[in-house]
């Protein structure tokens, strides 16, 4: 049995993860940490095994008020892998981000070989989380995620600027997409479910050894594509296919990147969901709870 700590048990990754957790409530017991003031951490993580570090600002936060972000996001850290060691907790688990690697050239293989050069508050904020929480004596595990898919836990998390859950709430809620570009950028885009798979698997010391790891499907997929895919997930399920609107595609498409996961790979940990699946689920949720998303 592993108890595990969550922070950020409350976001779109962090619901699902507790309530996955939870399922195996035998295997793994769930604290969830909220980081106030009045909060002692160090308290907090006693009788924990495991943390999993979620808490930061999203890349939304981090435009709007980049030094508020940078400031709290590492501070978080800091103080969360300073409060776990101190409380004696076996194995850490923070969240990065594969924008730590700054924007991919054209044909590029990005592998955690490859020299961070991050840009924007959000990717640098991640990056120094990561050595902040190298810098405790920890058991660390530095997952770097691509663009998960997938419904949130509940309609209160509001995570709707991620691009497949914009997409799919526009079609549930205007019958109809609109992209700002014309869709040509290469994203790496997890299921959810995956995702949270693979974090509860990095729980167990023997089977994920400490380091870091890129953790998507490895496929490149272009926003287009997926809204594409949105359209054909609504078809569907509705019988009616939602318009996309889009700037005309440029003539010659940048070529995609990729996103090694052969490290995790070779652990026996490969995200093997369907992207068409993720993205159902996620139409589904938002037709199921259409009232209640910004319009």
């Amino acid at each position: 049995m592993t108890v595990v700590a969550v922070t950020g048990a409350a976001g779109y990754l962090g619901g699902r993860l507790v309530a996955h957790l939870r399922e195996q409530r035998e295997q793994h017991p769930v604290l969830t940490l909220d980081r106030t003031g009045d909060t002692d951490l160090k308290e907090a993580c006693a009788g924990a095994d495991a943390v999993v570090h979620l808490a930061g600002a999203n890349e939304t936060v981090a435009a709007e008020e980049p030094e508020r972000a940078l400031a709290e996001t590492v501070a978080a850290t800091w103080e969360m892998g300073r409060a776990a060691a101190e409380a004696g907790v076996r194995r850490f688990v923070y969240v990065s981000t594969v924008h730590v690697y700054g924007p991919a050239p054209e044909g590029a293989v990005l592998d955690e070989r490859t020299l961070p050069a991050p840009r924007g508050a959000y990717a640098v904020a991640r990056l120094a989380s990561e050595h902040a929480a190298a810098s405790q004596d920890l058991d660390l595990v530095v997952l770097r995620l691509t663009n998960a898919v997938g419904a949130p836990a509940s309609p209160a998390v509001r995570r709707w600027t991620l691009v497949a859950n914009d997409l799919c709430r526009q079609a549930a809620t205007a019958g109809s997409l609109r992209l700002r570009s014309d869709g040509s950028q290469w994203r790496d885009f997890v299921p959810l479910s995956d995702v949270v798979e693979i974090l509860t698997a990095s729980l167990d010391r023997d089977a994920v050894p400490a380091g870091t790891y890129n953790l998507g499907s490895g496929v490149s997929t272009n926003v287009r594509q997926l809204a594409e895919l949105v359209q054909d997930v609504f078809e569907s399920l509705t019988g009616s296919r939602p318009p996309l609107h889009a700037p005309v595609p440029a003539s010659e498409p940048p070529k995609p990147h990729l996103v090694s996961v052969k490290r995790l790979a070779d652990l026996g940990l490969r995200a093997g969901g369907d992207l068409r699946t993720a993205v159902e689920e996620t139409a589904r949720f938002c037709l199921d709870h259409r009232d209640a998303l910004p319009t």
